[in-house]
């Protein structure tokens, strides 16, 4: 009996040693292990008067990985990022007019910048009639950027929720698109705008959401789907962690997203862009679950 009972506790006492161990893991596991990224149009003005220097100056926060914004025409590019050890798996495009204008805008992400994902994405005004067609069309632009290695993604802003015909843009993208053609890049700021959560679109459609970017909204912003916040009111952007999102939440449930990059960006900064992506980035780098 004194020998059961001893076993008994030993295992007792292993067990609630693990169960220790564990709950001190999880308190103490980073919420982004992974590379964290920059969404260039942050930096959109310094890009535009220095943009090997800017690099550099992203390179220097931290940064390793970048997404293209409005993507230039040069072939310093790819010299550039050697040179700062950045790396570019994503590019932010622009709509397609039609499917000759997407066959030339993949040769460009293929050849000349080398992206492994093309995002577009515009924030238009539909009924339902056009979403379904665009959706149509998306599956024929997903094909394309396929043929290439190539994955096709859509950001979506806020008019994307707005509700038509008792679904919205985004839901019929979602679901008459082919989830093999068409991914989403999932902007955690617009979708609190449009009034919804992320993660519940990440439950009914996990690992469609491959890219995430991670943008803060200042506190005391108003949610109002149907009207930009920015134009003529102060500004509702801020550096992450020092706004209203609880991103502890958000990374906890991030590998349901199936997110593989996270881009920081802050469309407007009250003071210098490259003094607020650091704040960006050392929040994020030291953003712990508990």
């Amino acid at each position: 009996m004194r020998r059961r009972e001893l076993l008994r506790k030993t295992a007792a006492g292993m067990l609630a040693g693990t169960t220790v161990w564990k709950n001190a893991w999880a308190a103490g596991r980073l919420a982004w292990p992974g590379p964290i990224g920059l969404e260039l149009y942050t930096v959109r003005h310094l890009m535009a008067q220095d943009p090997v220097r800017t690099l550099k100056e992203v390179a220097a926060v931290g940064y390793k990985e970048i997404e293209i914004a409005f993507y230039p025409h040069a072939t310093w590019f790819k010299a550039a990022l050697r040179e700062t050890g950045l790396s570019a798996p994503s590019g932010y495009f622009n709509v397609p007019k039609d499917i000759d204008d997407m066959k030339k805008q993949v040769d460009a992400a293929h050849r000349v910048f080398g992206v492994r994902y093309f995002v577009v994405g515009d924030n238009p005004k539909l009924d339902a009639d056009a979403w379904r067609k665009r959706a149509d069309f998306f599956n024929e632009c997903g094909r394309l950027t396929q043929q290439a290695g190539i994955q096709f993604c859509y950001h979506a802003h806020f008019h994307e929720f707005a509700t038509v015909d008792h679904t919205c843009g985004y839901d019929i993208l979602l679901t008459r698109c082919d989830p093999k053609l068409l991914k989403m890049e999932m902007d955690i700021f617009w979708i609190t705008y449009a009034g919804k959560d992320p993660i519940a679109y990440w439950r009914r459609a996990p690992g469609r959401f491959p890219l995430l970017h991670i943008k803060d909204m200042r506190k005391g912003v108003k949610i109002n789907p149907q009207k930009s916040p920015a134009p003529g009111g102060p500004n509702p952007f801020t550096a992450v962690g020092q706004g209203r999102i609880d991103w502890r939440r958000i990374f906890a449930h991030v590998r349901l997203a199936g997110a593989r990059h996270i881009f920081v960006e802050q469309d407007q900064c009250n003071r210098p862009p490259l003094e607020a992506i650091k704040t960006s980035y050392q929040y994020l780098r030291n953003l712990r679950l508990s």
